[in-house]
């Protein structure tokens, strides 16, 4: 991967709707040339998906919120992790090293739906211990991968849109 490739990946992490004919005219390249690199970032799994941030309080899931959990490693464990990474409510989980297990981030409508999240995970899982947290809003949410190619993206406003 060269620095034109990095830039490609700057201009699609800040608007992955602009065309190959736009990004060509930044990088000074011709649009088939950014198409072929295009593909064979995504043929190499550098990029691995395109798609939209959504504002999540437009859907009726105004509230975000973190759980940490500490599970036992029994026979509930490999089946619960993985209906916790299949659960629609479950934005991302992370298995992480210290004295948790795994680090949640859900985004529901409301502390009922925390609380039943809540409820489907002890159902799943040998929880020994956990610790939610709902966050009153965000500093930064979405932010793009700094390839290492010029300065970051700047974006105005909430939530990284612009």
């Amino acid at each position: 991967m060269d620095s034109t490739d990095r830039r490609i990946l700057d201009l699609l992490q800040q608007d992955a709707r602009l065309t190959n004919a736009e990004i060509a005219e930044r990088v000074n390249l011709t649009a088939s040339s950014v198409f072929e690199r295009v593909r064979k970032l995504q043929e190499q799994g550098v990029i691995q998906r395109f798609t939209v941030q959504v504002d999540a309080a437009a859907l009726g899931k105004p509230l975000t919120a973190f759980i940490r959990l500490t599970v036992a490693y029994d026979e509930r464990q490999a089946a619960g992790v993985a209906a916790l990474a299949a659960d629609p409510d479950v934005l991302e989980c992370y298995s992480v090293a210290g004295e948790d297990c795994y680090i949640l981030k859900t985004r529901v409508s409301s502390p009922a739906e925390l609380e039943a999240l809540i409820h489907r995970i002890r159902g799943r899982l040998t929880v020994l211990r956990s610790v939610t947290m709902i966050a009153l809003s965000a500093v930064k949410e979405g932010g793009a991968l700094s390839t290492g190619e010029g300065a970051p993206a700047v974006s105005s406003g909430k939530n990284g849109k612009r």
